[in-house]
């Protein structure tokens, strides 16, 4: 039954419009109905999945509740955590090359995987990111548009460039409205 409903999502739900087009809140329904039923137990409620989305044979991910993952994103080996923002064409890596043998091609010595990325709650990830495969993005925080990660970002962490450096802590400029 899994395997009909990748079928589905890949030839049908896929190339479907996104939500700026006018039935496209309905279609980002659709894809996100249709995740739900291949992730089960794996997948939190109010789902937003636009067009493009790649998210390989469905095996190794896991989306908790209230995310939003816009077009043309590659997710594979990641869990993510409830509330997270993922702009277009954020690239989520998960595996390379072997390049060891300097007898073999490195294209024929096979793929190196490494472990799950993980993305806490309460992120927002900018477009054309791209986070490098086994790093954990931090509660709260914020990848700006166009950053690599090649590190763990700490919780409540804004991050930006290549390679993405703290810009700064969201923490520090909070301010208590209590006070106010």
């Amino acid at each position: 039954m899994k395997l009909f409903w990748i079928i589905i999502y890949y030839f049908i739900g896929y190339k479907l419009p996104n939500r700026y087009s006018a039935i496209g809140k309905l279609c980002s329904k659709f894809r996100a109905l249709i995740v739900k039923k291949i992730l089960k137990d794996k997948c939190g409620n109010n789902l937003e999945i636009e067009s493009c989305v790649l998210v390989g044979k469905f095996n190794d991910i896991s989306i908790g509740n209230d995310v939003q993952i816009n077009e043309n994103s590659r997710l594979r080996n990641v869990s993510i955590g409830d509330n997270v923002m993922i702009a277009p064409e954020v690239y989520i890596l998960h595996s390379g090359h072997l390049f060891d043998s300097l007898e073999v091609p490195m294209r024929f010595q096979g793929e190196k995987y490494y472990k799950k990325t993980i993305i806490e709650e309460d992120v927002w990830i900018g477009a054309r990111s791209i986070i490098y495969p086994g790093r954990i993005i931090g509660k709260g925080s914020i990848v700006a548009a166009g950053s690599v990660v090649v590190k763990d970002i700490a919780p409540y962490s804004i991050v930006g460039g290549n390679p993405a450096i703290l810009i700064k802590n969201r923490k520090e400029n909070v301010r208590n409205t209590r006070d106010n």
